[in-house]
């Protein structure tokens, strides 16, 4: 099987859904808001807002990954809409209105330029409603720069005999990560490369800002422990209006 393959397959292996990050994405919201979940994955967080009452939809650029998700819900009994998508547009899957988007998993980082990331934070603001907020969540790269830290933890699945390694190298030509991953089971094991877009904190608020979103609450993880310079991911909330 292709890297992506397996990836799909043993993804939820990989990243269980998390009851921490679940209460964040959930904190807030009423039955019936409309939110969007960017970058979905297999749609764990996506189909659990639905069985809470929450009218959420999902979306990412990987059809096997909606695919499995389309699955899952039907296992769940529920029929959230998963829509196969590039992340700059959101637009086309939603027409408006949402009281959350939310993108973690450090995908935004997969965006390929600051003005795509500024064209993304403008959809997403565009689509919100006045109440709305846009939850991010991508790896603290100030750490991982000013440490000169090479590798994230190795996630091992040790029942399934499933190993993702997961490293990093730093290109100050283009100024870049390459994000070179290793998944291996028993049977097999696959290699990946992607550059991604190393975001810093103040360069996220800052972008925010200048969007139009008025209150950026930082954190250090989903627990909302402070952010520091420590911290391993960075989470976001930035509301659209005060």
């Amino acid at each position: 099987m292709k890297f992506y393959e397996i990836l799909v397959k043993y993804y939820d292996d990989i990243f269980p859904e998390n009851q921490n990050t679940y209460s964040f994405l959930r904190e807030g919201l009423e039955p019936g808001d409309k939110v969007l979940d960017v970058a979905c994955g297999t749609g764990s967080y996506t189909i659990h807002l639905i069985r809470d009452g929450i009218a959420a939809c999902g979306l990412d650029l990987e059809e096997a990954m909606i695919e499995k998700a389309d699955k899952k819900a039907a296992r769940e009994g529920v029929s959230p809409d998963f829509v196969v998508s590039d992340m700059l547009n959101i637009e086309l899957v939603s027409d408006g209105g949402l009281r959350r988007i939310y993108i973690i998993g450090n995908s935004l980082v997969h965006l390929k330029s600051k003005d795509e990331v500024r064209a993304f934070l403008k959809s997403a603001y565009d689509l919100l409603s006045d109440e709305g907020d846009l939850i991010i969540q991508i790896i603290n790269y100030e750490r991982i720069l000013s440490q000169g830290i090479d590798h994230l933890p190795t996630i091992q699945v040790p029942e399934k005999g499933i190993q993702f390694e997961r490293n990093y190298s730093y290109d100050p030509s283009s100024s870049t990560i390459e994000f070179a991953s290793i998944l291996s089971t028993q049977d097999e094991s696959r290699e990946s490369s992607v550059y991604l877009l190393p975001l810093l904190k103040d360069e996220l608020v800052t972008e925010l800002t200048k969007t139009g979103f008025k209150e950026i609450e930082v954190y250090g993880n989903f627990s909302k422990d402070p952010f520091t310079e420590d911290s391993v991911p960075l989470v976001l909330k930035a509301k659209k209006n005060t």
